[in-house]
């Protein structure tokens, strides 16, 4: 069973289905067989797995291909005799793809494999997993993902073998940025001087969009005592004292 197989499999399983792989029929193989009993209500899912690393495009050659994993007469006759012979009768079943690639097809149910693998990866635990796929996923989590550094060095990463393109990087800035939990860690002072180097990066470092910003963030009151520290800072005197002279230097010339 190939590592995405294996990872919906999984999924399946934490969903309380009970499945078979791998089933033969005739010229094809079924992915995956899945079925769910439940307060004595029967579900039944012929699910097939297409996932790429290179390229999520599909092309209209491949599509049809997907398309006949499902119709192909061998293939529907192997799921019905499958699903008779656990279940001692015949039932409608659900046809599901999963995959990573954007497509519709006629009478499937498109799951995306990128929202399985998080739900898989979100709720896996420390315990200890003899299944590689699994033990795999374990160390991606509770090793490369709690270590800061090297989650922040393989997402800025540039390259042949880069893992995000500078608009995903962009997105994913964005999206951490709007969490309650990761925005609150910027109200901690030590967080101040990476505020400091973001303001010197950002179109914010312009006078009048910063003055903008700090319209919709300061307080009328705020507002009074941030002029009044401003005007202390070292630069800021120097400055207006350089703007007043210019003034009065104009004041004396049409004297």
């Amino acid at each position: 069973m190939n590592p995405e197989k294996a990872i919906v499999n999984l999924w399946l399983h934490r969903q309380g289905f009970f499945t078979i792989a791998d089933i033969n029929a005739k010229n094809r193989v079924i992915d995956l067989l899945a079925v769910k009993q439940k307060k004595g209500e029967v579900s039944v899912r012929h699910v097939e797995v297409s996932c790429s690393v290179s390229s999520s495009t599909i092309t209209e050659s491949y599509k049809q291909e997907l398309l006949r994993k499902f119709t192909d007469p061998n293939v529907v006759e192997k799921v019905k005799r499958s699903v008779k012979s656990y279940l001692g009768y015949e039932l409608e079943y659900e046809k599901v793809l999963v995959t990573n690639s954007k497509i519709d097809l006629p009478n499937v149910n498109v799951i995306q494999f990128e929202d399985v693998f998080h739900e898989v990866v979100e709720n896996l635990d420390t315990q200890n997993y003899r299944d590689p796929v699994v033990r795999t996923l374990q160390l991606f989590k509770y090793v490369l993902l709690s270590n800061p550094d090297k989650v922040s060095a393989l997402i800025a990463s540039g390259g042949e073998h880069k893992a995000m393109t500078s608009a995903a990087r962009e997105k994913l800035t964005k999206d951490l940025l709007s969490q309650d939990n990761i925005s609150k860690s910027f109200g901690k002072k030590s967080s101040e001087e990476v505020l400091v180097e973001l303001l010197k990066k950002s179109t914010l470092r312009q006078p009048e969009r910063l003055a903008k910003a700090l319209e919709e963030v300061l307080t009328k009151r705020t507002a009074t005592r941030f002029l009044n520290v401003l005007l202390q800072q070292k630069n800021i005197k120097t400055a207006v004292k350089e703007e007043i002279k210019k003034d009065q230097s104009l004041q004396d010339f049409f004297k």
